[in-house]
């Protein structure tokens, strides 16, 4: 039976490959570590982290960010909170509330798994926040119903 490899390079201490590695000989580089599909393995990864019940540690929320290709400013914006929270959480200072780790699990099945209306409706809900709440709502009634005006 092969060694099992403790894969810490993603940045979870908790993380043991029992195969898909190997190890080439590089001229001129020495011995290099090669993980076969290593983009699956970290969407292996991520989704067990999204769909199992305990509360996510800071590392998580960190592997699960990065996974995602958004800063912190980034995903403090979609959760609602700023940037300073997201560090927090991810140096395991704080933790989120039940509602915020839930909504960051949903952002990683939406963006993992190919569709985008989620995060659209966040940005749309962050834009409206953004927007001065004295401003006149003007409707209008189209062939399929009433709608907020252009």
């Amino acid at each position: 039976m092969n060694q099992m490899l403790k894969y810490e390079d993603c940045g979870l201490k908790n993380i043991w490959l029992a195969n898909g590695f190997r190890y080439e000989d590089l001229d001129g580089v020495g011995r290099c570590l090669e993980i076969d599909d290593i983009d699956g393995l970290h969407r292996a990864i991520g989704h067990r982290l999204v769909n199992y019940k305990e509360r996510l540690t800071g590392a998580e929320i960190r592997f699960l960010r990065v996974e995602m290709g958004m800063s912190q400013k980034r995903l403090a914006d979609c959760l609602g909170v700023d940037e300073q929270t997201v560090s927090l959480w991810e140096r395991s200072r704080r933790r989120p509330a039940i509602a915020a780790e839930r909504m960051l699990r949903l952002l990683y099945l939406e963006r993992m798994d190919g569709t985008t209306k989620v995060a659209e409706l966040i940005e749309q809900w962050n834009d409206t926040d953004r927007q001065e709440e004295e401003g006149r709502r003007v409707f209008e009634d189209t062939e399929h119903g009433w709608r907020l005006a252009a």
